[in-house]
């Protein structure tokens, strides 16, 4: 598939552009330190990413605790873990390969290029910032009043451009990428890197699957 065919290209950020999981995993485990719980591992916490901060959060304390005689308090964890997460955010991330080339192919083409994200939107312009990712339009997990896998925010992206469902694509990493596209109408590109919950992507539901952005560019 040429993405450059599409008016709007629509990316979702981390897992599909930016491989943040150090950063998360540092910022979980400083967080559940602080406030007495046990700590976790990077491979679990890559497949607890994808469904925003909050849910990334009371999956480490699940996992790590007997929920059936135990209490935990997810809301001061959630509070240590945002405010770790700001000053770790994009310290240890990186780049997928072919990212920021294709972002730049795609604007010489003369498509918009946006961001959809499940992160909020002020850590998500620092990740961007931060790296480099030029693009027209960020739409973060506080833009609307829905999250993918609800169809809302590639909905509110294609309004604010004006472009059609048939003229749109999504590239993304997980089952929440995925759904939104189908709900929302558009075509949907898969990558098999990424945060994916630790499932298998049946590829039969995507238009393109890749192994790395450059094969798109």
């Amino acid at each position: 598939m040429k993405l450059s065919d599409f008016q709007l290209v629509m990316f979702d950020l981390d897992g599909t552009l930016v491989d943040s999981a150090l950063d998360l995993h540092i910022a979980l485990n400083l967080s559940l330190e602080e406030a007495g719980y046990p700590l976790v591992s990077l491979d679990d916490c890559r497949l607890w990413v994808g469904n925003g901060a909050e849910v990334l959060v009371n999956r480490a304390l699940q996992q790590t605790l007997d929920v059936s005689g135990s209490h935990f308090d997810l809301h001061r964890v959630l509070e240590l873990f945002y405010k770790h997460y700001s000053e770790i955010n994009g310290q240890h991330s990186e780049l997928y390969e072919g990212t920021l080339a294709l972002l730049a192919q795609l604007k010489e083409a003369g498509c918009f290029v946006a961001i959809v994200t499940n992160k909020p939107e002020a850590p998500a312009r620092v990740l961007i910032d931060q790296k480099g990712l030029v693009v027209d339009m960020l739409v973060g997990g506080d833009t609307t009043q829905e999250r993918k896998p609800n169809p809302l925010p590639l909905q509110h992206c294609m309004a604010h451009f004006g472009v059609s469902e048939d003229a749109s694509v999504l590239v993304g990493d997980s089952i929440n990428d995925f759904q939104a596209a189908h709900r929302a109408g558009v075509k949907v590109v898969g990558v098999s890197y990424g945060y994916n919950h630790g499932l298998p992507i049946d590829a039969r539901n995507l238009d393109a699957f890749v192994d790395s952005l450059s094969e798109l560019s």
